[in-house]
């Protein structure tokens, strides 16, 4: 099987049962092979097809199917009747077999799912496809665990809940560690593309012992031990008396700067627990 069909056999694997499941796709993951593959496992599915994946089965030609002269082929029952619009004024009644009505019904769902996910995209302007890509998995699961989770959930409980566009924010919040009433930082204009983070670092007094962390905060691996960049000072580590450097890195938990480039990782260093 190719790539796309390869797709469908995994996340069909991943069901627990899958006899009493059914899967709908369109016409870009369907093919006689993953039909007949998910047939062997006893595994429903529906979906349209393109004319080049279905090889050379019994029906009118193509170019034949899409004339409206042409009656619609029916062989699924029962045959129910829907209406459909004809030159954009006439309204006509035709029938529909019942394949097709729970195709329609099923992937109405997909399509209202890829319509959330435009209209509530996570803005990234970015020149490596997979970064784009990344945006768009958590866009989908985002709106994925909104509209089957959330939304089933409020109506168990006879609720309104929250718009997607207000989902979204409290999740944000709790991925980025953020506390609800707090402003994002910002970044630095002195350094294009470097951290900068409202961090308060005690400013240095002359004449005055350096600020020094505990040492059970400065080994605790459990704190998030970031770099940061900041205003240039003498780094804690390596700077002895004549020989002072200094570095636009500073540690946030600890709140001492410690030299961070190609040349010298005081950084690391500065957090290790020597026996």
């Amino acid at each position: 099987m190719g790539s796309t069909k390869q797709i469908v056999s995994v996340l069909a694997s991943t069901m627990s049962c899958s006899t009493t499941t059914a899967i709908f796709a369109d016409n870009f993951f369907t093919s006689l092979e993953i039909v007949r593959y998910l047939k062997n496992q006893n595994c429903r599915y529906t979906g349209t097809d393109r004319d080049n994946r279905i090889g050379k089965p019994p029906l009118k030609a193509i170019k034949e199917m899409e004339k409206k002269a042409v009656p619609r082929d029916m062989g699924v029952q029962p045959i129910s009747s829907v209406s459909r619009y004809y030159s954009h004024t006439k309204k006509e009644d035709v029938s529909c077999p019942a394949v097709i009505k729970s195709y329609n019904a099923n992937m109405g769902d997909i399509d209202n799912s890829d319509m959330l996910v435009h209209l509530n995209r996570t803005p990234m302007k970015a020149k490596r496809w997979y970064m784009r890509m990344l945006a768009y998995v958590i866009d989908l699961s985002i709106t994925n665990a909104w509209i089957q989770v959330y939304r089933q959930d409020c109506i168990a409980l006879a609720e309104t809940g929250l718009t997607l566009k207000n989902f979204r924010i409290p999740v944000f919040r709790s991925a980025s560690g953020q506390r609800p009433g707090t402003s994002r930082p910002r970044r630095s204009s002195a350094a294009p593309g470097s951290l900068n983070t409202t961090v308060d670092v005690p400013m240095p007094v002359r004449g005055h012992r350096n600020h020094v962390p505990e040492n059970s905060v400065r080994f605790d691996l459990t704190l998030f031990h970031a770099p940061v960049y900041t205003t240039h000072q003498t780094c804690r580590l390596c700077s002895r008396k004549g020989h002072i450097l200094r570095s636009n890195v500073l540690c946030r938990v600890c709140k001492v700067n410690l030299c961070l480039n190609a040349e010298i990782n005081c950084f690391i260093k500065y957090h290790e627990i020597v026996a």
